[in-house]
């Protein structure tokens, strides 16, 4: 190792558990050769195993907590997340245990997770460099992707690097897993879904095979009393599929073939008269993702180059005359190339980074729908003929990226990475400038601080944001300064606190076209903390945010509509033996909602017209639950069998989410959430 204060604990069986501190190089040696150089960015404590040759020549395997990418990022392997009570052992749903994270009763239907207090779409998820359009099921039970086949879960609230863009908020980035070299099938069964998933390895190619089905849809019907007036035509359901194939050509070359793809469909009557068009509601959410990439490294050289293509589909209709349907393949090449030098310009454990991605989509798109509501706005008066905002028609849409970074050691304790970021949208004209910068300063053996800032864009591609061309980017600009504390293997205490300017917000104009005039600011300060040792794994998060905005120059300020002051998560779990045990509390404030004065008549339509108080002027109670998680697990013959059981607000706390009116809006009731959500199910592992 090259640095200073490095430690290494060599193990029998050539292992070395090494504490490494920021920039420190880590060169492997065979026979006087290298055959393996990594520079860190961050403290971390690996435990790198070099085991003995075959076919491929050496083989070294690094395993550990991987270096936060910027102040208050988390990043969770896939046993840490499946730890976490309450999710029901999706992976993906630990998200809502993150500091920053938007919590909410009733998972918000969008791909983008609502990071510290903006909004759905201002947040990009990405699986394996690439975005996919959604991320959890409507019905929002469930995440798209099997727990089993991811391989880690990275969250960067803010401050992440050039080669991530189209984003404002913050990102989330999954990471599959190729398949183990053993074959194995495993099978997992529970009254949400069931699920099968296959994977081994044939010479230098592994595979991984993922299929899941919804069974709520075969349960729900039993359950819903006769007595409602309600026809389920197609009750709530969904497939996911997932396949990934690793080739290792040789030393320096590896090829990734994998796709994703799921469909998610509901349909109901709201009357048993089925023939009743204005009383339906159908929904159908589909897309198939296929990627082929190829990683190269050799020397101080590493390339990743790939080439996806994102079939969406989306359709919505509501009445008789209300719809929205849109297709839009994309096509996305990507490549990325980083060269490291113990020694350039003066400076040490230098790594260049450049990179560039096309997203080239056709969209086809067929609108009827009353005029669309911005964030914030209020819902106007239900009128099932009303297709104020109507389109249809094709249009192209091609945005270009390219970004370059530097990043290298001051000197043994400190390192800077610098960054800028080109986003182009050619159908808009629009080109964002995005220049970034991280500092890590190493205070002491445990202690680092990092500051980040930056600027970030998201691109009008929301909705009916694309029925635009001169719509321009929406900014935020980023400061954030956190400290890393990590005093042994296994705790792990950061927290960070961060403000951001957000400006060119779109927002609806008094004409009912779309403009950028809206302006916002979010201030913060998150905690994350987790202690694993022996059978116990502890979790405690918190987040404070104040999140405002200005739609109109002259407008009175007021709150995002997911503004949400306080969050809290603890959570712990034991596992020792057959069992594990678990359980997590959360308590966090409710969301802003304008309250109705009263109404007025309108004759001509036959409906009476809302009047709404000051926006976001009132907001939902606190809400809190305790959820617990029990696991048990056997042999049957060669099957590793598993049986678990996870409730959700175990204490049944039935906290209201918002307030629905009644058709002259003389009269409210409260929707509140679920009072309990068990979870049952079996898994086999073959």
């Amino acid at each position: 190792m090259e640095g200073s204060d490095q430690k290494a604990v060599t193990d029998r069986g050539g292992r070395f558990k090494i504490q490494a501190p920021v920039g420190i190089t880590l060169v492997v040696e065979k026979d006087g050769m290298e055959v393996g150089l990594a520079v860190v960015s961050g403290p971390i404590i690996d435990e790198v195993v070099l085991l003995e040759l075959d076919a491929t020549g050496e083989r070294i395997e690094v395993q550990g907590t991987a270096p936060v990418d910027a102040p208050g990022a988390a990043v969770i392997d896939r046993q840490e997340l499946q730890r976490v009570p309450g999710t029901g052992g999706d992976v993906v749903k630990a998200l809502s245990a993150m500091p920053g994270v938007v919590n909410q009763q009733l998972p918000v239907g969008y791909s983008g997770v609502v990071i510290r207090g903006s909004s759905p779409q201002d947040s990009k998820v990405l699986v394996d460099d690439f975005e996919i359009p959604v991320l959890f099921h409507n019905i929002g039970f469930r995440a798209i992707l099997p727990a089993e086949s991811i391989e880690s879960l990275e969250y960067i609230p803010g401050g992440f690097d050039v080669s991530f863009g189209r984003a404002s908020s913050g990102i989330i980035e999954l990471k599959t897993r190729p398949g183990d070299e053993k074959a194995s099938e495993q099978a997992e069964i529970s009254v949400i879904d069931g699920g099968l998933l296959v994977q081994g390895k044939s010479g230098n190619t592994k595979y991984m095979f993922g299929f899941r089905r919804s069974l709520i849809d075969l349960i729900l019907p039993e359950i819903i009393p006769a007595s409602v007036d309600l026809s389920l035509t197609t009750v709530p359901s969904y497939y996911d599929e997932q396949l990934r194939i690793d080739h290792l050509i040789n030393n320096h070359w590896n090829l990734t073939l994998s796709s994703l793809g799921t469909i998610d469909t509901f349909e109901l009557y709201a009357t048993k008269d089925t023939d009743a068009k204005t009383k339906r509601f159908y929904n159908r959410t589909a897309f198939a993702r296929l990627t082929a990439a190829a990683k190269y490294h050799e020397g101080p050289w590493s390339a990743n180059l790939a080439l996806s293509g994102l079939l969406p589909q989306f359709i919505f209709e509501l009445g008789e005359f209300q719809k929205i349907s849109v297709t839009q393949p994309t096509v996305t090449p990507r490549a990325e190339v980083v060269h490291t030098d113990k020694e350039a310009l003066g400076l040490k454990n230098v790594e260049w980074r450049l990179g560039g991605e096309a997203q080239i989509g056709r969209s086809t798109l067929e609108l009827a729908l009353p005029h669309e509501r911005r964030e914030g706005e209020t819902m106007g008066a239900y009128d099932p003929r009303d297709v104020t905002t109507s389109f249809k028609g094709s249009y192209w849409l091609p945005d270009f990226a390219q970004w370059g970074s530097v990043a290298a050691n001051l000197d043994s304790r400190i390192r800077f990475t610098g960054g800028l970021r080109l986003d182009e949208l050619a159908r808009n004209g629009d080109v964002a400038i995005q220049p970034r910068g991280k500092l890590e300063i190493k205070l002491t053996h445990d202690l680092t601080a990092r500051f980040t800032a930056g600027a970030y864009r998201r691109p009008p591609e929301y909705q009916s944001e694309v029925l635009q061309s001169n719509l321009d980017f929406e900014k935020s600009t980023q400061t954030i300064v956190g400290l890393g504390y990590e005093p042994n293997d296994g705790t792990r205490v950061q927290t960070s606190v961060y403000y951001t300017d957000r400006s060119h917000l779109i927002v609806t104009e008094p004409d009912g076209s779309l403009g950028n005039d809206g302006r916002g600011k979010t201030v913060g300060a998150e905690l994350l903390a987790t202690y694993r040792t022996g059978p116990w794994f502890c979790w405690l998060s918190y987040s404070y945010s104040h999140s405002t905005r200005v739609d109109h120059p002259g407008d009175p300020e007021r709150l995002f509509s997911y503004d949400q002051p306080h969050s809290l998560n603890a959570a712990v779990s034991w596992k020792r033996g057959r069992w594990q045990l678990g359980g997590r509390f959360q308590l966090y404030s409710g969301l802003p909602y304008t309250p109705v004065k009263g109404s007025i008549y309108d004759s001509d339509r036959n409906l009476y017209i809302p009047i709404y108080d000051e926006v976001n002027s009132a907001r939902a109670p606190i809400h809190h639950q305790l959820d617990l998680r029990i696991d048990y697990g056997w042999h049957a013959g060669p099957v590793q069998m598993t049986v678990f059981l996870d409730v959700q607000n175990v204490y049944m706390n039935e906290s209201v989410v918002t307030y629905f009116y009644g058709y002259d809006y003389s009269q409210s009731a409260a929707f509140k959430s679920l009072p309990i959500i068990p979870s049952i199910g079996v898994r086999g592992v073959l």
